[in-house]
């Protein structure tokens, strides 16, 4: 007869084989899982799409927080904040302002549009504010809006939370936009001119 000693939960324990741990948890030790949210953005303070975007995630993450920690989810958001071209390579940034939500584009498919407030980047009106720099522009419902809709990063948000933290869409090759390659070129000539005034 085959006798295995038996814990006190009744749980046969299998220490007896060297891969095969036997641990007596309780329910509050699981952790809870986590959506990763990522605000890309060129410029906070200046361009209106991005600080408008960032005050739209802010309340899509407010409401969900509480439904998801029904659900055992937790929301970490993190700012990543672009300032040249090599960031821009390293974040496989394609466009301004970009949200992410467990790796994936909350909208891959996009358009641009000239952003008033990027393109202004200096107060002298001159040629170093041209270039037509463009930002994103949001579809939602069948209306294109300059900020992100909250219900489109609420629902991103939501849909990453039900679906199990599936990977993220296998990664292309990438290279910078032509864009954002002239949004970095006009940033470093005006810093080197530092006031074309």
């Amino acid at each position: 007869m085959d006798v295995r000693p038996v814990d006190e939960l009744g749980m046969s324990n299998h220490s007896s084989h060297p891969n095969v741990s036997v641990e007596t948890v309780t329910p509050g030790s699981y952790p809870n899982r986590t959506v990763t949210v990522e605000f890309l953005f060129l410029d906070r303070e200046r361009c209106d799409r991005c600080g408008d975007t960032e005050a739209s995630l802010r309340e899509a993450v407010d409401a969900a927080a509480a439904p998801l920690a029904e659900l055992g989810v937790d929301i970490a958001l993190r700012y990543v904040h672009v300032a040249n071209e090599a960031d821009a390579r390293r974040a496989r940034l394609e466009t301004s302002p970009t949200v992410r939500v467990d790796g994936r584009d909350v909208q891959p498919d996009y358009e641009e549009s000239e952003c008033d407030s990027c393109g202004e980047l200096c107060d002298c009106g001159d040629a170093c504010g041209e270039g037509g720099i463009g930002c994103r522009i949001w579809s939602y419902r069948g209306e294109e809006r300059e900020s992100a809709p909250v219900g489109l990063l609420l629902e991103a948000i939501l849909r990453a939370a039900v679906r199990g933290g599936a990977p993220a869409r296998p990664e292309a090759s990438f290279r910078l936009p032509e864009n954002l390659r002239t949004f970095f070129g006009a940033d470093a000539a005006e810093e080197r001119r530092n006031s074309c005034c």
